[in-house]
């Protein structure tokens, strides 16, 4: 009987041990730094940013596993801007219980005024506007390469706007924004900051997109010129003057190719400026014949040369009108010898 009541209790206690063991490995375990899914690829050197087409911003980053990274990324390629991942001096171990370990050794060396060393850094944030900084949440703190980064970068921090991002499991951003605003005193850290935790991760792109329009980040589209306008400027040394296009197909083919740099060469004692465009603008379906004025620019077929008149000159059919100088203009152009040009639209 005693036998069979020690076996029974023995049963009981596995059974429990069992139920409470749990696993430390969870993906975004609460109060814990992320598990690794997959190893992080690093494409940048140290110290240098991979540049993006907007240079008004910056991410910054530190992601021992790619859940940070992820995010990281889709702000870059949204706002086509600079990014920067921030690694520390010696890489974290692979083994999760080691990697738990060392990340609470360091976060109590921190609050003894111990930062770890990290190998990240950077000479100035002049160009920038906002600077973002992404981590992920270890503790309920911001993850210690990130604080180390911000502690030694502080003063070159003064004056620049920072939004913050983070991953976790299910902890708050709240702890790691005051220390955010203790790290760098003189930067303004913006309110509204971004949170992604284990439940929201799937949301990430449209989160993204309502945060960065919630603080006024936007891409920067390159400046275009307006094809539909016929418009240009002709640029001679210091001074530029405007002209105006004809719409036909021969001063639409003429704006194609702009901007153009050429040589105007004189012809005919300064009645004409001249250029041979390679290949020949189209004539298709335009107007024969004109009398041309001083500031004209015209086609002259037979030979397929640009004549700009510098002085009027008699009625020719085989002249086809394709724009005018505004203005008194031709002025500029209207000195003896070649003069090289730039025309563009505007």
């Amino acid at each position: 009987m005693k036998k069979l009541l020690l076996i029974s209790l023995l049963l009981l206690t596995a059974l429990s041990m069992a139920a409470c063991g749990g696993s430390d490995h969870e993906p975004f375990s609460p109060e814990q730094p992320e598990t690794s899914e997959q190893p992080e690829g690093n494409e940048s050197t140290p110290n240098t940013p991979i540049s993006g087409g907007n240079g008004h911003y910056l991410v910054l980053y530190a992601s021992r596993t790619n859940n940070t990274e992820r995010v990281a990324r889709r702000i870059q390629t949204t706002l086509d801007c600079d990014i920067l991942a921030v690694e520390p001096q010696v890489p974290y171990e692979d083994d999760y219980n080691a990697m738990l370990e060392r990340s609470q050794e360091e976060l109590a060396a921190i609050r003894q005024g111990n930062y770890p060393a990290i190998k990240t850094m950077l000479e100035n944030f002049d160009n920038y506007d906002i600077i973002f900084i992404g981590y992920p949440i270890w503790y309920g703190s911001m993850a210690t390469p990130m604080q180390t980064f911000l502690h030694e970068h502080a003063a070159k921090l003064a004056g620049k706007r920072i939004a913050l991002f983070a991953t976790s499991g299910s902890s708050g951003i709240s702890t790691s924004v005051s220390e955010a605003r203790s790290l760098c005193p003189d930067a303004t850290i913006i309110d509204r900051t971004l949170l992604l935790t284990s439940s929201t991760l799937s949301q990430m792109e449209n989160r993204i997109t309502e945060w960065l329009n919630g603080i006024g980040a936007e891409r920067e589209e390159p400046e275009t010129p307006d094809t539909s306008s016929l418009n240009v400027n002709i640029t001679a040394g210091n001074r530029t003057i405007t002209a105006t296009m004809e719409d036909n197909a021969a001063a639409r083919d003429f704006l194609s190719r702009l901007p153009l740099e050429i040589t105007l060469n004189d012809y005919n004692n300064t009645t004409e400026k001249i250029f041979y465009p390679d290949p020949a603008l189209t004539t298709e379906g335009v107007t024969w014949g004109c009398t041309p004025a001083p500031g004209d620019i015209t086609i002259y077929a037979p030979w397929g040369n640009v004549a700009i008149f510098c002085k009027s000159w008699s009625h020719s059919r085989d002249l086809i009108k394709i724009g005018r100088i505004d203005g008194n203009g031709i002025e500029v152009l209207s000195v003896a010898g070649d003069i090289s040009v730039k025309i563009e639209r505007r």
